[in-house]
């Protein structure tokens, strides 16, 4: 049975040497995995395109009881995503993010308000002018993202002075017995992040050492809590960039 699916690219790998597998996250059907033809045709290289990293695509998947990959027809542009692919700055930010959510979204339950997140927040990094937007872009994504996966630190628990409990995501008056806590200038840092959003992340300017620590936190906060995001491919090209 043919089924309209709005989705989300996560990953491309091969298959064999006619296929690939692309692991996406759908709307309708959470997590889901498609076998799609390889080739040179300007058929494939369309669908490559629209199949990128954090590319918004739609089509009528194939959906069969037991069947892991689905084969899908029709595959078209979820609406128009102009520099995601152009812009190196806003590639590479893409290329992190597809990654990370590949390892977070394991569920193949679907979440409408969590896809609607992920998907307004890919048309917001397309459509952002400023360089220092797109630099913090990553940081801003994760923090919300973690309201979606229900592991958001306790934002009113924060006061000045304050040092930051990673294991209990809370902020202290002083430093827990143990070790996973950020003293008061980086939980300052995860402060001023909590309250920042994509229409003011451009203000956020942190010099460039920072915002790399700042971004190396926030995945091991999402390890401690959630799932292992160490050894990402891509985080090494992103702290070159930004």
């Amino acid at each position: 049975m043919f089924e309209p699916l709005h989705c989300v690219a996560l990953r491309t790998i091969k298959y064999d040497d006619r296929r690939s597998i692309v692991t996406a996250w759908s709307v309708e059907r959470g997590r889901v995995a498609f076998l799609v033809p390889d080739g040179a045709s300007r058929e494939a290289r369309r669908r490559r395109a629209l199949m990128m990293p954090l590319g918004l695509f739609e089509g009528e998947a194939d959906i069969r009881p037991g069947r892991d990959l689905l084969s899908i027809r029709d595959v078209r542009p979820s609406g128009v995503l102009a520099e995601l692919a152009c812009n190196p700055a806003k590639a590479v930010v893409a290329m992190f993010l597809s990654e990370v959510l590949e390892r977070l979204l394991r569920e193949a339950a679907p979440d409408v308000l969590l896809s609607t997140f992920i998907f307004d927040s890919i048309r917001v990094l397309d459509g952002l002018t400023e360089a220092r937007g797109v630099a913090s872009f990553p940081l801003v994504f994760l923090y919300k993202l973690g309201m979606f996966l229900g592991i958001e630190p306790s934002g009113d628990t924060w006061r000045p002075g304050s040092v930051f409990d990673m294991n209990e995501g809370v902020w202290r008056s002083s430093a827990p017995n143990h070790g996973r806590w950020l003293d008061t200038d980086e939980a300052s840092v995860a402060h001023i992040i909590s309250r920042m959003n994509f229409s003011n992340a451009r203000r956020l300017g942190l010099p460039r050492a920072l915002r790399r620590k700042a971004l190396d936190r926030i995945l091991e906060y999402y390890t401690l809590h959630y799932t292992s995001l160490a050894d990402l491919k891509s985080l090494g090209v992103v702290g070159e960039i930004f």
